[in-house]
Protein backbone atom coordinates (compact mmCIF):
# COMPACT_ATOMS: atom_id res chain seq x y z
CA UNK A 1 0.00 0.00 0.00
CA UNK A 2 2.52 1.98 0.66
CA UNK A 3 4.32 1.98 -2.55
CA UNK A 4 0.85 2.55 -4.47
CA UNK A 5 0.64 6.01 -2.42
CA UNK A 6 4.40 6.80 -3.39
CA UNK A 7 3.40 5.95 -6.91
CA UNK A 8 0.58 8.26 -7.04
CA UNK A 9 2.33 10.67 -5.41
CA UNK A 10 5.02 10.74 -7.70
CA UNK A 11 2.67 10.71 -11.03
CA UNK A 12 0.69 13.56 -9.49
CA UNK A 13 4.11 15.86 -8.86
CA UNK A 14 5.17 15.24 -12.39
CA UNK A 15 2.31 16.98 -13.72
CA UNK A 16 2.52 20.17 -11.36
CA UNK A 17 3.55 23.40 -12.21
CA UNK A 18 7.10 23.99 -11.03
CA UNK A 19 6.74 27.02 -8.42
CA UNK A 20 8.83 30.01 -8.08
CA UNK A 21 11.42 30.38 -5.28
CA UNK A 22 11.66 34.11 -5.52
CA UNK A 23 9.72 36.06 -2.79
CA UNK A 24 8.28 38.69 -5.09
CA UNK A 25 7.40 35.72 -7.63
CA UNK A 26 5.21 34.01 -5.26
CA UNK A 27 3.53 36.97 -3.96
CA UNK A 28 2.21 37.74 -7.38
CA UNK A 29 1.10 34.69 -8.33
CA UNK A 30 -0.90 34.20 -4.90
CA UNK A 31 -2.35 37.37 -6.36
CA UNK A 32 -3.06 36.18 -9.55
CA UNK A 33 -4.39 32.79 -8.07
CA UNK A 34 -6.77 34.33 -5.59
CA UNK A 35 -8.16 36.87 -9.10
CA UNK A 36 -9.04 33.59 -10.85
CA UNK A 37 -10.19 31.95 -8.17
CA UNK A 38 -12.69 35.00 -7.73
CA UNK A 39 -13.39 35.89 -11.96
CA UNK A 40 -13.32 32.03 -12.93
CA UNK A 41 -13.91 29.68 -10.45
CA UNK A 42 -16.59 30.75 -8.47
CA UNK A 43 -18.58 32.47 -11.36
CA UNK A 44 -18.73 29.14 -12.82
CA UNK A 45 -19.57 27.70 -9.84
CA UNK A 46 -22.53 30.07 -9.47
CA UNK A 47 -23.53 29.62 -12.90
CA UNK A 48 -24.11 25.64 -12.75
CA UNK A 49 -25.41 25.81 -9.53
CA UNK A 50 -27.76 28.33 -10.58
CA UNK A 51 -28.35 26.61 -14.05
CA UNK A 52 -29.46 23.32 -12.14
CA UNK A 53 -31.31 25.22 -9.16
CA UNK A 54 -33.65 26.98 -12.10
CA UNK A 55 -34.14 24.27 -14.09
CA UNK A 56 -35.15 21.47 -11.15
CA UNK A 57 -37.39 24.62 -9.99
CA UNK A 58 -39.05 24.49 -13.47
CA UNK A 59 -40.10 20.81 -13.15
CA UNK A 60 -41.52 21.35 -9.98
CA UNK A 61 -43.64 23.49 -11.46
CA UNK A 62 -44.87 21.02 -13.88
CA UNK A 63 -45.04 18.47 -11.10
CA UNK A 64 -47.79 20.77 -9.70
CA UNK A 65 -49.77 20.14 -12.94
CA UNK A 66 -49.42 16.76 -12.82
CA UNK A 67 -48.36 14.76 -10.13
CA UNK A 68 -47.24 11.66 -12.47
CA UNK A 69 -44.09 13.50 -12.96
CA UNK A 70 -43.08 13.64 -9.78
CA UNK A 71 -40.34 11.02 -10.14
CA UNK A 72 -38.56 12.60 -12.74
CA UNK A 73 -37.80 16.12 -10.62
CA UNK A 74 -34.12 15.47 -10.47
CA UNK A 75 -33.84 14.86 -14.63
CA UNK A 76 -32.13 18.55 -14.58
CA UNK A 77 -29.43 17.09 -12.69
CA UNK A 78 -29.55 13.98 -14.37
CA UNK A 79 -28.42 15.63 -17.78
CA UNK A 80 -26.36 17.88 -16.50
CA UNK A 81 -24.26 15.08 -14.74
CA UNK A 82 -24.35 13.46 -17.93
CA UNK A 83 -23.09 16.05 -19.91
CA UNK A 84 -20.09 16.05 -17.26
CA UNK A 85 -19.50 12.37 -17.99
CA UNK A 86 -19.57 12.98 -21.56
CA UNK A 87 -16.80 15.79 -21.75
CA UNK A 88 -14.69 13.70 -18.95
CA UNK A 89 -14.83 10.76 -21.39
CA UNK A 90 -13.47 13.23 -23.97
CA UNK A 91 -11.16 15.09 -22.72
CA UNK A 92 -9.73 12.43 -20.17
CA UNK A 93 -8.91 9.97 -23.38
CA UNK A 94 -6.04 12.28 -24.60
CA UNK A 95 -4.91 12.35 -20.42
CA UNK A 96 -5.34 8.60 -20.42
CA UNK A 97 -3.63 7.66 -23.11
CA UNK A 98 -0.81 9.82 -22.79
CA UNK A 99 -0.19 9.17 -19.17
CA UNK A 100 0.14 5.03 -19.64
CA UNK A 101 1.45 5.00 -23.09
CA UNK A 102 3.40 7.73 -23.93
CA UNK A 103 4.59 9.64 -20.51
CA UNK A 104 8.60 9.47 -20.19
CA UNK A 105 8.44 7.46 -16.80
CA UNK A 106 7.58 3.89 -18.87
CA UNK A 107 11.19 3.30 -19.37
CA UNK A 108 12.36 3.81 -16.28
CA UNK A 109 9.32 2.17 -13.99
CA UNK A 110 8.65 -0.81 -16.24
CA UNK A 111 12.24 -3.01 -15.28
CA UNK A 112 11.16 -1.89 -11.64
CA UNK A 113 9.13 -4.85 -9.54
CA UNK A 114 6.39 -3.16 -10.14
CA UNK A 115 3.36 -5.12 -10.81
CA UNK A 116 1.49 -3.89 -14.23
CA UNK A 117 -1.67 -4.08 -11.96
CA UNK A 118 -0.52 -1.71 -9.33
CA UNK A 119 1.16 0.49 -11.69
CA UNK A 120 -2.04 0.68 -13.94
CA UNK A 121 -3.65 1.80 -10.73
CA UNK A 122 -1.65 3.98 -9.80
CA UNK A 123 -1.89 5.73 -13.37
CA UNK A 124 -5.70 5.59 -12.93
CA UNK A 125 -5.82 6.99 -9.87
CA UNK A 126 -3.31 10.06 -10.24
CA UNK A 127 -5.37 10.86 -13.54
CA UNK A 128 -8.54 10.74 -11.79
CA UNK A 129 -7.40 13.13 -8.67
CA UNK A 130 -5.46 15.24 -11.22
CA UNK A 131 -7.73 15.72 -14.21
CA UNK A 132 -11.41 15.54 -12.23
CA UNK A 133 -10.47 18.72 -9.91
CA UNK A 134 -12.68 20.90 -11.98
CA UNK A 135 -14.80 18.39 -12.43
CA UNK A 136 -15.58 18.24 -9.16
CA UNK A 137 -15.98 21.88 -8.93
CA UNK A 138 -19.00 21.42 -11.59
CA UNK A 139 -20.64 18.41 -9.55
CA UNK A 140 -20.39 19.99 -6.35
CA UNK A 141 -22.08 22.93 -7.69
CA UNK A 142 -24.71 21.25 -9.85
CA UNK A 143 -25.42 18.76 -6.56
CA UNK A 144 -26.04 22.02 -4.48
CA UNK A 145 -27.85 23.76 -6.89
CA UNK A 146 -30.49 21.20 -6.69
CA UNK A 147 -30.89 20.62 -3.38
CA UNK A 148 -31.48 23.60 -2.51
CA UNK A 149 -34.08 23.84 -4.43
CA UNK A 150 -35.47 19.92 -3.26
CA UNK A 151 -34.74 20.91 0.28
CA UNK A 152 -31.59 18.93 2.09
CA UNK A 153 -31.75 15.82 3.90
CA UNK A 154 -28.37 14.12 6.05
CA UNK A 155 -28.55 11.32 3.53
CA UNK A 156 -29.01 12.85 0.32
CA UNK A 157 -25.94 15.38 1.30
CA UNK A 158 -24.08 12.41 2.34
CA UNK A 159 -24.48 10.66 -0.86
CA UNK A 160 -24.01 13.75 -2.92
CA UNK A 161 -20.95 14.05 -1.68
CA UNK A 162 -19.73 10.87 -2.30
CA UNK A 163 -21.41 11.09 -5.58
CA UNK A 164 -18.78 14.02 -6.55
CA UNK A 165 -15.92 12.40 -5.61
CA UNK A 166 -16.55 8.74 -7.41
CA UNK A 167 -18.84 9.84 -10.58
CA UNK A 168 -15.96 10.53 -12.72
CA UNK A 169 -14.67 6.68 -12.45
CA UNK A 170 -17.17 5.14 -14.86
CA UNK A 171 -15.98 8.14 -17.70
CA UNK A 172 -12.27 7.30 -16.99
CA UNK A 173 -12.63 3.33 -16.97
CA UNK A 174 -14.34 3.49 -20.38
CA UNK A 175 -11.19 5.91 -21.66
CA UNK A 176 -8.58 3.36 -20.01
CA UNK A 177 -10.78 0.21 -21.45
CA UNK A 178 -10.71 2.11 -24.90
CA UNK A 179 -6.85 3.15 -25.05
CA UNK A 180 -6.00 -0.80 -23.80
CA UNK A 181 -7.98 -2.44 -26.47
CA UNK A 182 -6.49 -0.62 -29.36
CA UNK A 183 -2.87 -0.16 -28.06
CA UNK A 184 -3.19 -4.40 -28.21
CA UNK A 185 -5.02 -5.59 -30.93
CA UNK A 186 -5.25 -2.48 -33.78
CA UNK A 187 -2.04 -1.12 -35.41
CA UNK A 188 -4.11 2.06 -35.53
CA UNK A 189 -1.55 3.94 -33.55
CA UNK A 190 1.86 4.49 -34.79
CA UNK A 191 2.45 7.53 -32.54
CA UNK A 192 -0.33 9.13 -30.91
CA UNK A 193 -1.25 11.94 -32.99
CA UNK A 194 -3.20 9.20 -35.05
CA UNK A 195 -5.77 8.80 -32.30
CA UNK A 196 -5.69 12.16 -30.61
CA UNK A 197 -6.73 13.31 -34.82
CA UNK A 198 -9.74 11.14 -34.39
CA UNK A 199 -10.14 12.16 -30.79
CA UNK A 200 -10.73 15.41 -32.10
CA UNK A 201 -12.99 14.62 -34.79
CA UNK A 202 -15.07 12.41 -32.71
CA UNK A 203 -15.20 15.46 -30.30
CA UNK A 204 -16.53 17.62 -33.52
CA UNK A 205 -19.11 15.25 -34.35
CA UNK A 206 -20.76 14.86 -30.99
CA UNK A 207 -21.19 18.83 -30.40
CA UNK A 208 -22.53 18.77 -33.55
CA UNK A 209 -24.60 16.56 -32.61
CA UNK A 210 -25.31 18.10 -29.16
CA UNK A 211 -26.08 20.98 -30.93
CA UNK A 212 -28.63 20.09 -33.66
CA UNK A 213 -30.40 18.20 -30.61
CA UNK A 214 -31.25 21.57 -29.08
CA UNK A 215 -32.02 23.06 -32.32
CA UNK A 216 -35.26 20.88 -31.97
CA UNK A 217 -36.29 22.73 -29.14
CA UNK A 218 -38.39 25.68 -29.36
CA UNK A 219 -37.77 27.57 -25.94
CA UNK A 220 -36.07 26.50 -22.37
CA UNK A 221 -40.39 26.15 -21.57
CA UNK A 222 -41.03 23.28 -23.73
CA UNK A 223 -37.43 21.72 -22.79
CA UNK A 224 -38.34 22.00 -19.02
CA UNK A 225 -41.55 20.05 -19.77
CA UNK A 226 -40.00 17.55 -21.99
CA UNK A 227 -37.65 16.59 -18.62
CA UNK A 228 -40.65 16.94 -16.62
CA UNK A 229 -42.35 14.44 -18.42
CA UNK A 230 -38.87 11.99 -19.41
CA UNK A 231 -39.59 12.48 -22.57
CA UNK A 232 -35.72 13.72 -23.46
CA UNK A 233 -34.40 11.09 -25.69
CA UNK A 234 -30.72 11.90 -25.05
CA UNK A 235 -31.39 11.45 -21.53
CA UNK A 236 -32.74 7.80 -21.75
CA UNK A 237 -29.95 7.00 -24.33
CA UNK A 238 -26.97 8.31 -21.30
CA UNK A 239 -28.61 6.18 -18.67
CA UNK A 240 -27.61 3.41 -20.75
CA UNK A 241 -24.32 4.51 -21.28
CA UNK A 242 -23.66 5.83 -17.99
CA UNK A 243 -25.96 3.76 -15.85
CA UNK A 244 -23.93 4.96 -12.75
CA UNK A 245 -25.59 8.73 -13.23
CA UNK A 246 -28.87 7.40 -13.21
CA UNK A 247 -28.93 5.69 -9.78
CA UNK A 248 -27.10 8.18 -8.50
CA UNK A 249 -29.86 10.87 -8.95
CA UNK A 250 -32.26 7.94 -8.35
CA UNK A 251 -30.79 7.68 -5.24
CA UNK A 252 -30.06 11.30 -4.40
CA UNK A 253 -33.76 12.36 -5.36
CA UNK A 254 -35.73 9.98 -3.29
CA UNK A 255 -33.32 9.27 -0.43
CA UNK A 256 -32.91 5.27 -2.28
CA UNK A 257 -30.38 3.97 -0.41
CA UNK A 258 -30.49 0.67 -2.48
CA UNK A 259 -30.30 2.72 -5.33
CA UNK A 260 -27.13 4.15 -4.41
CA UNK A 261 -25.51 0.69 -3.20
CA UNK A 262 -26.19 -0.33 -7.07
CA UNK A 263 -24.04 2.82 -8.58
CA UNK A 264 -21.75 2.05 -6.18
CA UNK A 265 -21.33 -1.29 -7.88
CA UNK A 266 -21.31 -0.64 -10.85
CA UNK A 267 -18.59 1.33 -10.41
CA UNK A 268 -16.69 -1.15 -8.91
CA UNK A 269 -17.39 -3.57 -11.25
CA UNK A 270 -15.98 -1.10 -14.02
CA UNK A 271 -12.85 -0.66 -12.07
CA UNK A 272 -12.95 -4.79 -11.59
CA UNK A 273 -13.30 -5.45 -15.09
CA UNK A 274 -10.45 -2.55 -15.91
CA UNK A 275 -8.11 -4.17 -13.85
CA UNK A 276 -7.76 -7.78 -15.59
CA UNK A 277 -7.26 -6.07 -18.78
CA UNK A 278 -5.04 -3.74 -17.55
CA UNK A 279 -2.93 -6.91 -16.33
CA UNK A 280 -3.31 -8.79 -19.34
CA UNK A 281 -3.11 -6.15 -22.14
CA UNK A 282 -1.20 -3.22 -20.47
CA UNK A 283 2.73 -4.25 -21.15
CA UNK A 284 2.20 -5.84 -24.59
CA UNK A 285 0.82 -2.58 -25.49
CA UNK A 286 3.75 -0.54 -24.04
CA UNK A 287 6.23 -2.76 -25.84
CA UNK A 288 4.12 -1.80 -29.46
CA UNK A 289 4.92 1.89 -28.41
CA UNK A 290 8.73 1.61 -27.71
CA UNK A 291 9.06 -0.34 -31.54
CA UNK A 292 7.49 2.40 -32.70
CA UNK A 293 10.24 4.87 -31.12
CA UNK A 294 12.66 3.32 -33.75
CA UNK A 295 10.69 4.06 -36.32
CA UNK A 296 10.07 7.60 -35.68
CA UNK A 297 13.48 8.55 -35.01
CA UNK A 298 14.18 7.26 -38.56
CA UNK A 299 11.60 9.49 -39.82
CA UNK A 300 13.00 12.78 -37.71
CA UNK A 301 16.55 11.89 -39.58
CA UNK A 302 15.11 11.96 -42.76
CA UNK A 303 13.10 15.07 -42.09
CA UNK A 304 16.59 16.66 -41.11
CA UNK A 305 17.98 15.24 -44.00
CA UNK A 306 15.52 17.19 -46.41
CA UNK A 307 15.89 20.17 -44.66
CA UNK A 308 16.61 23.54 -46.73
CA UNK A 309 17.85 26.93 -45.85
CA UNK A 310 15.09 29.42 -45.44
CA UNK A 311 14.69 33.00 -43.76
CA UNK A 312 14.96 32.77 -40.34
CA UNK A 313 11.75 34.68 -40.04
CA UNK A 314 9.69 32.42 -42.19
CA UNK A 315 11.46 29.84 -40.35
CA UNK A 316 10.16 30.75 -37.00
CA UNK A 317 6.48 30.92 -38.06
CA UNK A 318 6.80 27.92 -40.00
CA UNK A 319 7.74 26.24 -36.65
CA UNK A 320 5.36 27.63 -34.60
CA UNK A 321 2.14 27.37 -36.59
CA UNK A 322 3.09 23.63 -37.19
CA UNK A 323 3.60 23.38 -33.76
CA UNK A 324 0.20 24.64 -33.04
CA UNK A 325 -1.57 23.01 -36.02
CA UNK A 326 0.68 19.23 -35.93
CA UNK A 327 0.25 18.78 -32.40
CA UNK A 328 -3.36 17.38 -31.19
CA UNK A 329 -3.05 18.43 -27.56
CA UNK A 330 -2.45 22.04 -28.72
CA UNK A 331 -4.70 22.06 -32.17
CA UNK A 332 -7.85 20.79 -29.79
CA UNK A 333 -7.14 23.08 -27.03
CA UNK A 334 -5.46 26.70 -29.16
CA UNK A 335 -7.25 26.40 -32.34
CA UNK A 336 -10.14 24.25 -32.42
CA UNK A 337 -11.32 25.71 -28.61
CA UNK A 338 -12.06 28.95 -30.88
CA UNK A 339 -14.70 26.64 -32.94
CA UNK A 340 -16.72 26.09 -29.40
CA UNK A 341 -17.92 29.83 -28.97
CA UNK A 342 -20.52 30.06 -31.06
CA UNK A 343 -21.51 26.89 -30.01
CA UNK A 344 -21.87 28.62 -26.73
CA UNK A 345 -23.86 31.62 -28.31
CA UNK A 346 -26.17 29.58 -30.01
CA UNK A 347 -26.90 27.70 -27.00
CA UNK A 348 -27.44 31.07 -24.77
CA UNK A 349 -29.59 32.07 -27.52
CA UNK A 350 -32.25 28.98 -27.73
CA UNK A 351 -32.56 28.53 -24.01
CA UNK A 352 -34.31 31.64 -23.92
CA UNK A 353 -36.98 30.82 -25.84
CA UNK A 354 -39.87 33.58 -26.46
CA UNK A 355 -38.54 36.09 -24.44
CA UNK A 356 -35.10 36.52 -26.00
CA UNK A 357 -32.52 38.98 -24.82
CA UNK A 358 -30.33 38.41 -27.33
CA UNK A 359 -33.18 39.15 -30.16
CA UNK A 360 -34.44 42.27 -28.10
CA UNK A 361 -31.21 44.01 -27.94
CA UNK A 362 -30.11 43.23 -31.45
CA UNK A 363 -33.72 44.79 -32.82
CA UNK A 364 -32.93 47.77 -30.66
CA UNK A 365 -29.93 48.12 -32.33
CA UNK A 366 -31.03 47.69 -36.04
CA UNK A 367 -33.60 50.77 -34.86
CA UNK A 368 -30.71 52.89 -34.12
CA UNK A 369 -31.95 52.60 -30.16
CA UNK A 370 -28.96 53.99 -27.70
CA UNK A 371 -29.25 51.15 -25.02
CA UNK A 372 -29.27 48.29 -27.78
CA UNK A 373 -25.97 49.86 -29.43
CA UNK A 374 -23.96 50.38 -26.28
CA UNK A 375 -24.72 46.75 -25.58
CA UNK A 376 -23.50 45.38 -28.86
CA UNK A 377 -20.26 47.48 -28.78
CA UNK A 378 -19.58 46.16 -25.25
CA UNK A 379 -20.60 42.53 -25.89
CA UNK A 380 -17.86 42.98 -29.09
CA UNK A 381 -15.16 43.97 -26.58
CA UNK A 382 -16.05 41.34 -24.66
CA UNK A 383 -15.87 38.47 -26.79
CA UNK A 384 -12.72 39.54 -28.33
CA UNK A 385 -10.97 39.95 -25.10
CA UNK A 386 -11.98 36.59 -23.54
CA UNK A 387 -11.44 34.56 -26.86
CA UNK A 388 -7.96 35.59 -26.94
CA UNK A 389 -7.11 34.48 -23.67
CA UNK A 390 -9.06 31.93 -23.74
CA UNK A 391 -7.40 29.67 -26.20
CA UNK A 392 -3.90 29.85 -24.26
CA UNK A 393 -1.84 30.43 -27.50
CA UNK A 394 -0.27 33.23 -26.19
CA UNK A 395 -0.31 32.30 -22.22
CA UNK A 396 1.73 29.31 -23.15
CA UNK A 397 4.04 30.33 -25.81
CA UNK A 398 6.69 29.52 -23.61
CA UNK A 399 5.68 26.78 -22.03
CA UNK A 400 5.29 24.92 -25.13
CA UNK A 401 8.32 25.32 -26.10
CA UNK A 402 9.66 22.18 -22.87
CA UNK A 403 12.42 20.82 -23.27
CA UNK A 404 13.11 22.60 -26.29
CA UNK A 405 13.54 26.07 -24.53
CA UNK A 406 17.63 25.85 -24.88
CA UNK A 407 16.55 26.08 -28.62
CA UNK A 408 15.44 29.69 -27.91
CA UNK A 409 18.65 30.58 -25.85
CA UNK A 410 20.89 29.63 -27.90
CA UNK A 411 19.85 30.16 -31.60
CA UNK A 412 21.21 33.23 -33.84
CA UNK A 413 17.56 34.92 -33.11
CA UNK A 414 17.51 38.00 -30.55
CA UNK A 415 14.47 37.41 -27.91
CA UNK A 416 12.53 40.67 -29.35
CA UNK A 417 11.96 38.90 -32.69
CA UNK A 418 10.83 35.71 -31.08
CA UNK A 419 8.43 36.53 -29.20
CA UNK A 420 7.18 38.93 -31.62
CA UNK A 421 6.68 35.95 -33.86
CA UNK A 422 4.87 33.70 -31.45
CA UNK A 423 2.83 37.23 -31.16
CA UNK A 424 2.03 37.80 -34.26
CA UNK A 425 1.10 33.98 -34.71
CA UNK A 426 -1.69 34.68 -31.91
CA UNK A 427 -2.64 37.62 -32.80
CA UNK A 428 -3.44 36.10 -36.33
CA UNK A 429 -5.14 33.22 -35.02
CA UNK A 430 -6.85 34.83 -32.74
CA UNK A 431 -8.04 37.74 -34.50
CA UNK A 432 -8.81 35.70 -37.63
CA UNK A 433 -11.67 34.05 -35.52
CA UNK A 434 -12.63 36.80 -34.29
CA UNK A 435 -13.48 38.79 -37.70
CA UNK A 436 -15.02 35.94 -38.75
CA UNK A 437 -17.54 36.09 -36.26
CA UNK A 438 -17.65 39.54 -36.79
CA UNK A 439 -18.70 39.61 -39.90
CA UNK A 440 -21.39 36.90 -39.19
CA UNK A 441 -22.59 39.22 -36.63
CA UNK A 442 -22.75 42.35 -38.54
CA UNK A 443 -24.85 40.73 -41.01
CA UNK A 444 -27.17 39.37 -38.32
CA UNK A 445 -27.76 42.78 -36.88
CA UNK A 446 -27.01 44.71 -40.29
CA UNK A 447 -24.13 47.21 -38.91
CA UNK A 448 -23.25 50.14 -40.76
CA UNK A 449 -19.68 50.10 -42.42
CA UNK A 450 -18.25 52.73 -39.58
CA UNK A 451 -19.69 50.35 -36.77
CA UNK A 452 -18.35 47.39 -38.18
CA UNK A 453 -14.86 49.44 -39.05
CA UNK A 454 -14.85 50.21 -35.00
CA UNK A 455 -15.54 46.58 -33.96
CA UNK A 456 -12.87 45.84 -36.04
CA UNK A 457 -10.13 47.87 -34.38
CA UNK A 458 -11.55 47.58 -30.65
CA UNK A 459 -11.79 43.68 -31.90
CA UNK A 460 -8.06 43.76 -33.15
CA UNK A 461 -6.51 46.40 -30.89
CA UNK A 462 -8.11 43.72 -27.67
CA UNK A 463 -6.43 40.74 -29.45
CA UNK A 464 -2.86 42.73 -29.44
CA UNK A 465 -3.60 43.95 -25.77
CA UNK A 466 -4.45 40.37 -24.47
CA UNK A 467 -1.56 38.88 -26.63
CA UNK A 468 1.20 40.41 -25.31
CA UNK A 469 -0.33 40.05 -21.84
CA UNK A 470 -0.63 36.52 -21.69
CA UNK A 471 3.20 36.15 -23.17
CA UNK A 472 4.16 38.23 -20.28
CA UNK A 473 2.51 36.46 -18.26
CA UNK A 474 4.28 33.29 -19.57
CA UNK A 475 7.91 34.85 -19.48
CA UNK A 476 7.66 35.38 -15.51
CA UNK A 477 7.19 31.36 -14.63
CA UNK A 478 6.73 29.18 -18.29
CA UNK A 479 6.21 25.66 -17.37
CA UNK A 480 9.18 24.07 -19.31
CA UNK A 481 8.76 20.72 -17.32
CA UNK A 482 6.23 18.10 -18.90
CA UNK A 483 6.38 14.72 -21.13
CA UNK A 484 3.63 15.12 -23.28
CA UNK A 485 2.08 18.41 -25.32
CA UNK A 486 -1.29 17.84 -23.31
CA UNK A 487 0.78 18.63 -19.73
CA UNK A 488 2.20 21.76 -20.72
CA UNK A 489 -1.54 22.93 -21.06
CA UNK A 490 -3.26 21.74 -18.24
CA UNK A 491 -2.34 22.77 -14.61
CA UNK A 492 -0.66 25.57 -16.45
CA UNK A 493 -1.93 28.29 -13.99
CA UNK A 494 -0.80 31.25 -16.67
CA UNK A 495 -3.63 30.78 -18.75
CA UNK A 496 -5.98 31.03 -16.55
CA UNK A 497 -4.19 34.08 -14.96
CA UNK A 498 -4.72 35.46 -18.23
CA UNK A 499 -8.37 35.01 -18.65
CA UNK A 500 -8.90 36.26 -15.12
CA UNK A 501 -7.18 39.27 -15.81
CA UNK A 502 -9.36 39.60 -18.88
CA UNK A 503 -12.32 39.41 -17.44
CA UNK A 504 -11.26 41.74 -14.62
CA UNK A 505 -10.37 44.30 -17.54
CA UNK A 506 -13.30 43.65 -19.62
CA UNK A 507 -15.60 44.14 -16.71
CA UNK A 508 -14.00 47.27 -15.72
CA UNK A 509 -14.05 49.32 -19.21
CA UNK A 510 -17.38 47.25 -20.03
CA UNK A 511 -19.15 48.71 -17.29
CA UNK A 512 -16.94 51.86 -16.85
CA UNK A 513 -18.80 52.46 -20.50
CA UNK A 514 -21.81 51.40 -19.77
CA UNK A 515 -22.08 53.60 -16.46
CA UNK A 516 -20.89 56.79 -18.24
CA UNK A 517 -23.14 56.39 -21.15
CA UNK A 518 -26.19 55.77 -19.14
CA UNK A 519 -25.72 57.27 -16.50
CA UNK A 520 -23.47 60.51 -16.89
CA UNK A 521 -24.71 60.54 -19.70
CA UNK A 522 -21.47 61.24 -22.15
CA UNK A 523 -22.23 60.39 -26.00
CA UNK A 524 -20.92 56.61 -26.91
CA UNK A 525 -18.88 57.68 -30.38
CA UNK A 526 -16.82 59.81 -27.35
CA UNK A 527 -16.67 56.34 -25.40
CA UNK A 528 -15.99 54.40 -28.63
CA UNK A 529 -12.76 57.06 -28.97
CA UNK A 530 -11.76 56.46 -25.43
CA UNK A 531 -12.14 53.14 -25.48
CA UNK A 532 -9.57 52.61 -28.72
CA UNK A 533 -6.79 55.15 -27.03
CA UNK A 534 -7.19 52.74 -24.09
CA UNK A 535 -6.65 50.15 -25.86
CA UNK A 536 -4.00 51.00 -27.97
CA UNK A 537 -2.19 52.92 -24.89
CA UNK A 538 -2.24 49.73 -23.19
CA UNK A 539 -0.71 47.44 -26.19
CA UNK A 540 2.21 50.27 -26.34
CA UNK A 541 2.53 49.29 -22.33
CA UNK A 542 2.43 45.67 -22.44
CA UNK A 543 4.49 45.85 -25.69
CA UNK A 544 7.63 47.29 -24.22
CA UNK A 545 7.42 45.36 -20.39
CA UNK A 546 7.14 42.31 -22.69
CA UNK A 547 10.46 43.54 -24.25
CA UNK A 548 12.27 44.31 -21.44
CA UNK A 549 10.62 43.14 -18.41
CA UNK A 550 9.82 39.51 -20.40
CA UNK A 551 13.24 39.46 -21.81
CA UNK A 552 15.01 39.92 -18.29
CA UNK A 553 12.04 36.71 -17.26
CA UNK A 554 13.57 34.82 -19.95
CA UNK A 555 17.41 35.69 -19.30
CA UNK A 556 16.66 33.96 -15.58
CA UNK A 557 15.11 31.03 -16.71
CA UNK A 558 17.78 27.96 -15.99
CA UNK A 559 18.04 25.34 -18.05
Amino acid sequence: MKMYRNLVRTFLLSGEMPKSEKKNKVKFYFTLGLIATLFIFIPCFILMAFLVGITTDGIKEEILSNIAYHRNIGNGLLLVIQFICIFSMIFGFNIVLNTFYFSGDIEHILPLPIKPKMLISSKFMAVLISESLMEFLFLIAAFLGFLLVNGFNIWDVLMSIIGVLTLPILPLVYCGIIALLIMRFTKLIKNRNNVLTLVLLGIIILIGMVAIGYLNNDSITEFIHLLAAGEVGFLNIMNYIFPSTYFLVEAVTNTNIGAFIIYLLINAFAYIVFMLLADKFYIPGVKRISNNANHNQASLTETIKEAKRSSFIKSYIQKELKILLRTPSFFSNCILSNLLWPIIIILIYLIQGQDNVIIEFINHYKQGEALGVLVIFISIFVISAILTTANSIASSSISREGKHFPFMKYIPVDYKTQLNIKALISIIISFGFNFIYLLIICYFIEASFIDFLVFTIVSLLSSIFFTYLGIYLDTINPKLIWEDELNALRGNENTFFSMAISMIIAAVLGGGIYYLNRVELIPLSILKTMLIIILAMGAILIYYKVMNKGIKNIEEVEI
